[in-house]
C-alpha cells in the first residue's frame, strides 16, 4: 500500500477530533439528563438541576474552546496530557498511556487475536464494538490464524487505517507464553512495516485467556521492539486499560533506559 498522503491524514485526523469532541460533550450532558429525569419524577429539587446546568455550561465552554485549536495542536495536547512514559528504541519513539486502544489516533492498532478470528471479548470485543462487525467478518475470513503470525483488516468506524490481528495462542483455550507474545508482536511490527504504517498502538498481549502475566507480556513486547529493524514505523504507543499492564510497560521501559544509558 502507498503511504497515506498528508491531505488524507489531515481529513482522518479531523474526523477523529470531531468524534472526540462529540464524546466529551455527550459525557458532560449525560449527568444533566439524569438530573432532569430525577426532577420530573419528583426525586430532586430544581436547585440540583440548576447547579448541574451551571457546571455543564462552564465545562462546555472550556471543552469547545479546547477544540477550536488546529487538529495537530489538539493531538499534541492529548499526547502531552496522556503520555506516562516516553523513550526511544532504535528509530522508534515509544510512549505509554493508560486508556482505550479504540480511542487513539494511529495508523494501526494491534488486536491480540483469537485463532478463529472471532472478536467476542476482551480487547477484540472492544475493537468490534467500536469499529463494527465488518472487522470481525474480515478477520474470520482469514482464519485459522496461527500464533506468531499477523494479518490486517480494515478498521471500520475507527480512526485508524488498519487493525493488525496477531494471535498469541495456538488454538482455542490454549495457554500462551512470553515467547508466543514476542512472536506475535514481531509479526505485528513486520506487517505494520509492509503496510507502510508510521504509527502503531499495542496493548498488553496474552494476558487474558492466555494467562501470561503483565510483566512477562510487557517484557516480550519490549523485546520485540528492540529486535525490530524496519524504518517505516517511527511512533509506537503501548496502551492498556489495566493499571497493572501500564505499570509493567513503564517498569520494562525504565529498565531498558537504565541498560541503554
Amino acid at each position: 500500500m502507498a503511504r497515506e498522503t498528508e491531505d488524507a491524514r489531515e481529513a482522518r485526523l479531523k474526523r477523529f477530533i470531531e468524534t472526540m469532541k462529540s464524546e466529551k460533550c455527550m459525557a458532560l450532558i449525560e449527568p444533566l439528563r439524569h438530573k432532569i429525569k430525577a426532577f420530573d419524577e419528583g426525586k430532586i429539587p430544581a436547585g440540583d438541576i440548576f447547579r448541574t446546568a451551571h457546571y455543564v455550561a462552564r465545562e462546555g465552554d472550556r471543552v469547545t474552546g479546547d477544540f477550536k485549536k488546529r487538529p495537530d495542536v489538539i493531538l499534541a495536547g492529548i499526547a502531552m496530557a496522556e503520555n506516562m512514559h516516553i523513550t526511544g528504541i532504535g528509530g522508534m519513539g515509544v510512549k505509554v498511556r493508560k486508556g482505550s486502544l479504540t480511542s487513539i489516533f494511529t495508523d494501526a492498532i494491534v488486536n491480540p487475536a483469537h485463532p478463529t478470528g472471532s472478536m467476542e471479548s476482551g480487547v477484540a470485543g472492544a475493537i468490534r464494538k467500536a469499529g463494527g462487525e465488518e472487522i470481525e467478518r474480515e478477520a474470520v475470513s482469514m482464519a485459522p490464524l496461527e500464533a506468531g503470525s499477523a494479518v490486517s483488516t480494515g478498521a471500520g468506524k475507527l480512526a485508524n487505517l488498519f487493525v493488525i490481528h496477531a494471535p498469541t495462542q495456538n488454538e482455542t483455550g490454549a495457554l500462551s507464553s512470553p515467547e508466543l507474545v514476542k512472536r506475535a508482536a514481531v509479526a505485528a511490527l513486520t506487517l505494520a512495516e509492509e503496510l507502510e504504517c508510521v504509527s502503531l498502538a499495542i496493548p498488553g498481549m496474552g494476558t487474558g485467556a492466555g494467562k501470561v502475566t503483565a510483566g512477562d507480556s510487557a517484557r516480550a513486547i519490549i523485546e520485540a521492539l528492540k529486535s525490530h529493524t524496519g524504518t517505516n514505523v517511527t511512533d509506537v504507543i503501548l496502551i492498556d486499560r489495566s493499571d497493572e499492564m501500564v505499570q509493567a510497560f513503564i517498569a520494562e521501559l525504565e529498565r531498558y533506559d537504565e541498560e541503554d544509558a
